[in-house]
């Protein structure tokens, strides 16, 4: 049970106080067989039944899950996205409220150093029942209240109006953070004037893993190239909102780790083939450990408590001291110095649920995100794809993979086999099942390229984010 140990009081506490006010958790433990009436150390803790959307959440009525079974103790409701099945709803109290304002301002104030400037905050997360966008307002609002000189918008999803925030309203502010999920925020930067672009630009991201070179084309466009720690990943969700962020400290690491193998196989893993999110997290209000298949369990206060819940994110837990003993081993103790003991860090390997089944294997988003991060593609592209398997008039199984063309980008023959040859080598380079199949069947396992003009074809501009893996028609 990899876990940091820091937080797991807390832990505790939540659990022992959910045994007797949740009467959704009282009822799970006796499902599984465990009558203990309360625990007392790491040893009870772990022995605790996890809880999963399946066996805990859609079991038991939504009132019964809340503390006192009071429905009426949520503040705030948001939906998941559905990507992995049927949205669930979930609610927030005062108690997380404050865990969201408090995770924006140690982005805010470390990261975007916003205590010390005037800062406009454009948020581009769509503004429905999905979290992004209503989280982020009011944490933004938390932060005005704390007394930073902040003031937010909320275009949502509406690039134009986004891009006209940023050219208007923007030159009024020392600094603007554009807050969206990635491929919304390249829309803004791409459909932006130059002028516009020179301001002192941030980017808050959350929703989808990101590439270095992402990150590198994005940090040229606002002009920026040396400053990696302008744009900042959050990995969140809607059961806990923010569980972790970027930090200036793991994105000097992950990038780092692009040209170092052996740091790179310390911190993500002998047998990674593509670079996790990297992000550090509070174990305090986020306990999180790992399970014997390494799916991530969080433990949270809430107006929905979760204790040990698996969220089915696989991935890796780390206290600072372990991070700073692989750092330094690696000979890289000039950023050994800047961590944080008492931090925890997580390294994010992705979900298996979120896949796409062709010849029988799995094939991830992340595998192919770096396709649309070639030089090649990159400025001809949104970033949305959807992968769908299909079938020829053969009946054999072809992999086709929608792709959505920039807005002043058309298709050419060019474009098709670029990107056809960066999805191959992608693959190949990531997926070790692919690279068999490919070695078998060859030209037969080439993906399809199937682009669509710019705001149609089978994506999700109005949703919280792309759903990277269903049909297309």
């Amino acid at each position: 049970m990899p876990a940091v140990r820091a937080g797991l009081d807390r832990a505790i506490d939540i659990a022992n106080r959910a045994m007797r006010n949740v009467p959704a958790y009282a009822a799970h433990l006796r499902v599984n067989g465990y009558l203990t009436a309360s625990i007392d150390g790491p040893g009870g803790f772990a022995g605790l039944p996890p809880m999963t959307k399946t066996d805990y959440l859609r079991r038991y009525p939504t009132g019964e899950l809340m503390w006192y079974g009071d429905m009426s103790a949520a503040g705030t409701w948001s939906s998941t996205s559905g990507s992995s099945g049927s949205p669930t709803f979930f609610p927030r109290d005062t108690i997380a409220l404050g865990d969201c304002v408090s995770a924006y301002e140690r982005i805010f104030r470390d990261g975007f150093s916003a205590h010390t400037r005037s800062t406009l905050v454009v948020v581009c997360f769509a503004m429905g029942t999905w979290i992004g966008g209503t989280y982020t307002y009011q944490g933004m609002v938390g932060l005005r209240e704390r007394g930073y000189r902040l003031s937010v918008i909320t275009p949502g999803i509406d690039v134009d109006a986004a891009v006209r925030i940023l050219t208007e309203l923007g030159p009024q502010y020392e600094q603007v953070v554009l807050a969206g999920y990635p491929a919304s925020i390249k829309d803004v930067l791409d459909r932006s004037g130059q002028d516009a672009l020179a301001q002192d630009i941030k980017i808050l991201l959350a929703g989808e893993a990101i590439t270095e070179s992402w990150r590198d084309h994005v940090l040229g466009r606002i002009g920026r190239s040396d400053q990696p720690e302008r744009v900042c990943l959050i990995y969140g969700t809607a059961e806990a909102g923010v569980m972790g962020h970027e930090t200036p400290l793991t994105a000097q690491l992950r990038r780092r780790a692009t040209v170092d193998p052996v740091l790179n196989a310390q911190l993500f893993g002998e047998n990674a083939t593509r670079q996790p999110t990297f992000v550090e997290f509070d174990p305090q209000s986020r306990f999180t450990e790992t399970d014997d298949e390494g799916f991530l369990l969080f433990t949270i206060d809430s107006s929905l408590p979760l204790i040990r819940y698996r969220i089915n994110d696989k991935g890796n837990v780390l206290s600072g001291l372990d991070l700073r003993r692989i750092v330094d081993a690696c000979g890289h103790e000039d950023l050994g110095e800047w961590i944080d003991p008492a931090a925890g860090f997580l390294v994010l390997a992705g979900r298996p649920d979120v896949a796409a089944s062709f010849y029988g294997l799995n094939i991830y988003p992340g595998d192919l995100h770096e396709a649309f991060d070639a030089d090649e593609v990159v400025d001809h592209v949104t970033g949305r794809f959807v992968m769908d398997p299909a079938e020829d008039g053969d009946l054999n199984q072809i992999l086709v993979i929608a792709v959505e063309l920039g807005e002043s980008s058309d298709y050419s023959d060019t474009l098709d086999q670029a990107l056809i040859a960066e999805c191959v080598a992608a693959l190949t380079r990531n997926n070790n099942e692919f690279r068999a199949l490919r070695s078998h069947y060859g030209e037969r396992t080439t993906p399809q390229i199937r682009f669509y003009t710019y705001g149609t074809g089978p994506f999700l501009p109005g949703g919280p984010k792309n759903d990277y893996a269903r049909p297309v028609g």
